[in-house]
């Protein structure tokens, strides 16, 4: 039997109580089921009586199995028969009483939280508004013009200078010993990119083909690899070879070479088109989410610890797999980066709580809304998607699996909301 002694707004408290013949009938469901482990000599294996198994391994030996049947069993009946309650983890369990009278045992689960919405409409909310930089046109070009750059050798006995590309090998000392992964043989060196630490590149401005030189350099003291933090390091440089980087002159020829349209002019246009759509498109957002961060500052939702936990594994979870594509493990980032997963947990605890709370203002503004995706709204987004693949509708649909279903449905109940608070809310 059970009994809710406690609902509060965050969690619900249970009262499992056992009579002496139910919780005997546990334990006899748990000898049932276990029989079979025990060994006793003079039975047959799963067929020596529960007294005789009791009597050798002691009274309580079914006890832990006996108790896991009996909270599954009454703590299910109470989730079955209480579907409006929105508990979202797993219960804490106390034993209150267990005597030859019987068992009383407790369970608390944290439910989902309620939500008080405060203003969400009639807002007067500052637009943000960001002009085009000329000089972002002129950066695409000349990226452009170093996409398009020819590396000529330079001539005998001209000396190398930033900007120029070097092959050299170099070899790494510390305290007068080689130093692993500090040697290389032909490495191709751009000179002013910073590759290296320090001055390193620097010190090979000025140096001619076949020149040998030392570099002197210190590691910085946040350097990755322990045994060099800080550490003064001489190079032994050869140089073998130096490129002079040429770029193309800015003209109707190089804008015809590298773009679709014949003059410079009508390329800086369509470069100068695509970065507004860009910036158009960073402004809508910005806008979107200026709307979005009011609302959610005029709620309030005490946040239980379970969902900012689990907003954190989610994080990590996305960041152990963003280093994987880069081949490297969260263990070694934490290394790299001076940290440990503990302080990465921490310094991400204010944007999962932020995460947690946006999330839950706008479930309960959609409830309060009744905005809904309905199957015809859905079908008429499908539609457009399966044209995009040249598929039949149906054929579509049976391609799609039920998490990016969830995620297209997801993503159209978003924009409801965000034309629901551009209509009922001014940017200005």
């Amino acid at each position: 039997m059970y009994e809710i002694v406690k609902n509060e707004k965050n969690e619900v408290e249970v009262k499992i109580t056992l009579n002496k013949d139910e919780w005997n009938s546990y334990v006899e469901k748990a000898y049932q089921e276990n029989k079979g482990k025990f060994n006793i000599q003079g039975f047959r294996k799963g067929s020596a009586p529960r007294k005789i198994i009791e009597k050798n391994y002691g009274e309580s030996v079914f006890y832990d199995e006996a108790l896991d049947l009996a909270f599954a069993d009454e703590y299910g009946k109470f989730l079955s028969e209480n579907t409006s309650l929105e508990i979202i983890d797993q219960p804490s369990l106390t034993v209150d009483k267990f005597d030859g009278t019987g068992l009383v045992l407790t369970a608390k689960a944290p439910l989902m939280p309620v939500v008080t919405l405060g203003e969400y409409k009639g807002l007067k909310i500052e637009k943000y508004t960001e002009v085009l930089d000329e000089k972002k046109v002129e950066k695409e070009l000349n990226q452009a013009r170093e996409r398009s750059a020819r590396f000529v050798e330079a001539k005998e006995g001209e000396e190398a200078k930033e900007g120029d590309f070097v092959t050299i090998d170099f070899c790494g000392f510390v305290d007068g010993k080689e130093f692993e992964g500090g040697k290389a043989e032909n490495y191709r060196l751009e000179l002013g990119s910073h590759s290296f630490i320090d001055n390193f590149e620097d010190q090979i401005v000025g140096m001619k083909v076949g020149e040998e030189r030392d570099i002197k350099v210190t590691f910085p003291a946040d350097y990755p690899a322990e045994n060099l933090k800080g550490k003064a390091s001489v190079f032994k440089i050869t140089l073998h070879k130096i490129e002079n980087k040429e770029l193309p002159e800015l003209n109707d020829e190089f804008a015809s070479n590298v773009s679709e349209f014949e003059t410079l002019e009508e390329y800086k246009a369509d470069i100068k088109k695509h970065l507004q759509e860009t910036l158009d498109e960073h402004i809508k957002r910005e806008n979107e989410n200026r709307l979005i961060n009011k609302v959610v500052e005029n709620a309030t939702v005490e946040i239980p610890q379970v969902l900012i936990d689990r907003q954190l594994d989610m994080f990590l979870r996305d960041l152990e797999m963003r280093l994987s594509y880069q081949g490297m493990r969260l263990v070694d980032y934490c290394k790299f980066a001076n940290t440990t997963i503990e302080q990465l947990r921490e310094n991400y605890k204010p944007q999962a709580e932020n995460a947690v709370k946006t999330r839950l203002v706008l479930e309960q503004l959609i409830k309060n809304e009744n905005l809904l995706v309905t199957d015809e709204e859905l079908d008429a987004r499908l539609s457009t998607d399966a044209e995009k693949y040249n598929k039949l509708l149906e054929d579509y649909k049976k391609s799609i699996s039920d998490k990016n279903l969830a995620y297209i449905k997801n993503d159209m109940l978003m924009d409801k909301v965000i034309l629901f608070l551009t209509k009922n809310n001014t940017l200005e």
